[in-house]
């Protein structure tokens, strides 16, 4: 059989003087010793043989581990030793014409083993540093795809797995690809997914790219969304030898887009409250007449408090606002008398559309007791509490809300209803599903909620 690689001892003499070159004079000086050693052994062992033979493997290996002119040099002294263990004093020209003839045929053939020996050097030389560039490169393609959270693939024509990455095995939760090594590809994917597979691979044996988006469980089994494209690899005749195919995990990105279309969904929906909000405040302010500035002023004050209400809620992605701070954002316009009001009961969280309607209430009644009731002298007060009444056989319970007034003007029952009463008979009962109602006491004002606890309320703090 013919042997086509090097041996281990070969590799490793020449990688050393390769990596450890000598200075000059001692490249010379080992290439002296060696031919004078390989003299002396064949005048006092080998007298008999052919004075130069011996010297043919010396020669060799100074060029081979010194270089070229080391092994020059070498082959010259070599000659020059030989021919004076052969030579005669007694010759005309030391040497008889057919010594010299064979000292000049020993230099031609030591040159051209230099020479051949130093084109080995070379080349061993540069299959070393093609070696080591081959080596790092692929050190670099192998950290490339270790550190790709894509999934790439190489596939034969038959659409079968022969490569995965590394990072493609983590996001296919794969521990070992010998496990789906050979498996075909279009079997990892169904429905759709497993034609478009097919189709793809189709297309690649003909020279095409494609496309697709599908869905497929990981090794584990997680369903994943993935985004793919397979493409030809070409050979040097331009025919399609294999396929690649580089899946990406869009999971995440396709559960993103769909919670935005929901947003804009729930954004719409909530728009389209907070407009009926606005039209029943404007229709319910026009209503009760009077004169236009009187009307401004009171749409640029219910309106305020719903812009305060919309803040609110919007700081929690219109999902929900706490009961304390629906009451703080509401009696905001009772600043010079916040000291006179009390407010007392577990912190609640409410959702949207009854925080808003509730929030509105609250400004109507702060108003109103601004104006005529108990905030509207130097010593009435608003007692505002509220509690949650455990009921048996009713797991969510009752809400118990009061506004009491006390200590103002005496209550004179209005004449005729308006915007707050309306917002309380009407919403608030429909919101709380429960009663809602005002009772004009002579000594007070009093606003109560009694309806079960809303299915959306959370008690934070009892």
């Amino acid at each position: 059989m013919t042997r086509t690689d090097s041996t281990p001892f070969f590799d490793r003499a020449i990688s050393w003087s390769l990596d450890h070159p000598l200075p000059a004079p001692i490249r010379y000086l080992a290439a002296t010793l060696l031919v004078v050693a390989v003299a002396l052994v064949r005048a006092f062992l080998v007298t008999e043989l052919v004075p130069w033979l011996l010297f043919i493997p010396g020669i060799l290996i100074v060029a081979l581990m010194l270089g070229e002119g080391a092994g020059f040099y070498a082959a010259m002294l070599a000659a020059l030793l030989a021919a004076l263990s052969i030579g005669r004093s007694s010759l005309p020209l030391f040497l008889t014409d057919a010594q010299w003839a064979g000292t000049a045929l020993f230099l031609l053939i030591g040159a051209g083993i230099v020479r051949v020996s130093g084109e080995v050097r070379a080349a061993f030389r540069r299959a070393r540093e093609a070696n080591s560039a081959l080596a790092e490169r692929q050190s670099f393609l192998t950290s490339v795809l270790a550190s790709s959270t894509d999934c790439i693939k190489v596939l034969g024509l038959d659409g079968r797995l022969s490569f995965m990455s590394e990072g493609g095995m983590k996001v296919m939760e794969i521990p070992d690809f010998n496990a789906v090594q050979g498996c075909p590809w279009p079997d990892f994917w169904t429905g759709e997914g497993n034609a478009e597979a097919r189709a793809a691979i189709d297309n690649a044996r003909a020279g095409k790219a494609s496309h697709f988006t599908a869905k497929a469980d990981t090794y584990l089994g997680n369903s994943r969304w993935w985004d793919v494209s397979v493409s030809p690899i070409l050979g040097e005749d331009g025919r399609t030898m294999q396929i690649l195919s580089v899946s990406r995990d869009t999971t995440d990105l396709l559960e993103a887009r769909e919670q935005q279309a929901l947003l804009n969904a729930e954004l719409g929906h909530r728009l389209k409250n907070v407009l009926s909000m606005v039209q029943a405040i404007a229709n319910q302010t026009f209503r009760q007449g009077g004169a236009l500035h009187e009307i401004n002023a009171k749409l640029a004050s219910r309106f305020s408090a719903l812009g305060k209400a919309t803040d609110l809620l919007t700081s929690s992605a219109w999902q929900s606002a706490t009961l304390h701070d629906v009451i703080g954002a509401s009696i905001v316009s009772a600043d010079g008398t916040k000291g006179r009001i009390q407010v007392e009961g577990p912190d609640i969280k409410l959702d949207a559309q009854v925080a808003l309607a509730l929030s509105l209430a609250l400004h109507e009644l702060t108003t109103n007791a601004c104006k005529y009731g108990s905030l509207s002298n130097e010593t009435g007060t608003v007692a505002i509490n509220w509690e949650h009444r455990a009921v048996e056989n009713d797991q969510s319970g009752r809400f118990i809300f009061l506004w009491q007034e006390s200590g103002g003007p005496e209550v004179i029952p209005p004449t005729r209803q308006g915007f707050g009463s309306r917002l309380i008979e009407r919403s608030l009962r429909s919101y709380f599903r429960g009663e809602a109602s005002l009772d004009y006491a002579p000594e007070g004002l009093r606003f109560t909620i009694d309806a079960p606890l809303p299915k959306s309320a959370n008690i934070l703090e009892q």
